[in-house]
């Protein structure tokens, strides 16, 4: 009996790569370890999963992701403010940062990001 995982990857490529293309290279590599591949797709940007911490391009603040749609994706930071951010503008955290970590530092209300 099989049953069905989900691996979130992402890949730094060259500026010309395609999306699409870097999607069909790690499914390609799958299927060479005889893993059966059902969906592979790109999407353009990091795409973090709820609860993971990220940084913005353009900053070093921690934000934690709270939810992720379409349109970007919902994050919060230690001082509970919020933000939407579109998914190209987000990076993983370079720094490991524990569970605790956020528990102690969202316990506030903050802020809430309008929009």
């Amino acid at each position: 009996m099989t049953r069905l995982v989900t691996v979130l990857v992402t890949l730094a490529v060259p500026e010309e790569a395609d999306t699409e293309d870097a999607a069909a290279l790690v499914a390609d590599a799958a299927v060479c370890t005889a893993l059966e591949v059902v969906s592979a797709a790109g999407v353009e940007g990091h795409l973090p999963v709820p609860g993971s911490v990220v940084q913005h391009r353009s900053g070093r603040q921690p934000w934690r992701v709270e939810t992720v749609t379409g349109e970007g994706a919902m994050l919060r930071n230690l001082a509970g403010d919020w933000a939407r951010m579109p998914l190209t503008a987000l990076e993983p955290d370079q720094v490991e940062r524990t569970v605790e970590y956020w528990a102690g530092g969202l316990s506030g209300g903050g802020r809430r990001a309008a929009g």
